[in-house]
């Protein structure tokens, strides 16, 4: 494989790694409202796991606890 082809590999798999997890924040459990899943779901979209997992540290716990 060329160099270009590996990039373009590696921007694929890190696209849908980033597709992954906004549509996990998306569809998360969570009791939010629509707009702060929205903002989670887009700042999951643009960082990836780091942005996922850095607004779910800023959630309080109560509404993420999937037993309600």
């Amino acid at each position: 494989m060329e160099q270009m082809d590996l990039v373009m590999l590696l921007i694929l798999l890190l696209s849908i790694l980033h597709i992954m997890f906004c549509h996990r924040a998306m569809t998360t459990g969570a009791h939010i409202d629509n707009v702060r899943r929205y903002l989670w779901g887009t700042i999951s979209l643009c960082f990836g796991p780091l942005g996922y997992y850095i607004y779910q540290n800023l959630l309080p716990l109560d509404s993420l606890d999937p037993k309600e």
